[in-house]
């Protein structure tokens, strides 16, 4: 039997998160729903703990570590929902998190997909994200990151949706091919998104829609490498080269600038970004793969795509240097 909306709760050692995150999402006032646990070949006995605490869940054990979008197209292989809805294991959520959410896609036959909003969970009057913020270099940002919340029940029309959580069609997921596997880490929100906007698909933050997140804003060599190289397959992948020929200017002035930071980071980052150069050379032949299976998604232009994404930069966020203070806490 089919249900209005697939939960996919993707875990890899997660157990400190289970009870908060699973009992959360098990009292939403929205009935019509099922949860998929997606465990990654977890080590900390996480999957079991699930299994005897929550046996309603729908239980998918992976043999190994797929990382989150590929946990997330595990879900989506089982799932019997009209919706896909993938979430973090480090969240919370609201008792109206699900319905809000489902109400609106289904008052708005072109939104490919919706978000929450999100707040950092120790600090419940601070954003984490109300949606992203998509440059057109495929870099993507939070968007109002470390703002004080304020009461908002009006949709927000977004350049992108938070991997944290977001409601989607399965038909037009399915149709994209899931979620990014070659974003094992990060990036995998904002490749879904630039690719609901070149089908012809608007995305929405719904601030009606709460969401909690343990966040942390950082940078480390690791993180700074799958961004980049996720950030590469993208572009590539994407763009005609005739557009990637006009805008390369803005291209080389933006790896100019990252690549003076890595440097003045320190000799890890510049690895990582050569690292992420060398990656996506030797995956050419699959990006190009990708080019052939994308270019079926297209229903608009290069140009329109790039105007709906936003042309300015954040560099504080990228590099996870930007401090808020409020109420005398100063705090990354």
């Amino acid at each position: 039997m089919s249900v209005k909306v697939s939960v996919v709760v993707v875990n890899y050692n997660g157990l400190q998160y289970l009870d908060a995150c699973l009992n959360s999402i098990l009292k939403q006032d929205f009935r019509d729903y099922e949860v998929i646990f997606v465990d990654n070949a977890s080590t900390d006995s996480s999957l079991e703990y699930a299994r005897r605490h929550f046996p309603s869940l729908v239980f998918v054990a992976n043999n190994l570590n797929s990382g989150y979008a590929g946990g997330i197209n595990s879900g989506l292989a089982v799932a019997r929902g009209e919706y896909i809805a993938p979430i973090n294991m480090d969240t919370e959520v609201a008792p109206g998190w699900l319905s809000a959410m489902v109400d609106f896609m289904d008052a708005r036959p072109q939104a490919g997909a919706v978000c929450p909003k999100v707040l950092i969970i120790d600090r419940r009057d601070i954003v984490n994200c109300n949606g992203l913020n998509i440059h057109v270099s495929g870099l993507g940002f939070c968007r109002m990151l470390h703002r004080p919340d304020v009461p908002d029940a009006d949709p927000h029309r977004v350049s992108g949706i938070s991997g944290c959580s977001y409601l989607i069609k399965k038909n037009l997921f399915k149709r994209m091919g899931g979620a990014p596997e070659y974003c094992f880490m990060y990036n995998d929100d904002v490749v879904i998104s630039w690719l609901l906007t070149m089908m012809g698909y608007e995305m929405y933050c719904l601030p009606r829609s709460v969401i909690y997140h343990r966040y942390r804003l950082s940078m480390t060599p690791e993180k700074f490498f799958h961004l980049e190289k996720n950030r590469i397959y993208l572009i590539f992948s994407t763009l005609e080269w005739y557009t990637l020929l006009l805008i390369s200017p803005l291209l080389l002035a933006i790896e100019i600038m990252v690549l003076a930071y890595c440097f003045i980071k320190g000799w890890p980052y510049p690895r990582s970004k050569f690292g992420a150069y060398l990656a996506a050379f030797k995956e050419r032949k699959y990006i190009g793969q990708l080019r052939k299976s994308y270019r079926s998604l297209r229903r608009i232009s290069d140009f329109t795509l790039l105007g709906r994404l936003t042309w300015n930069l954040e560099w504080g966020q990228l590099f996870g240097i930007v401090r808020f203070r409020l109420g005398g806490m100063r705090r990354d």
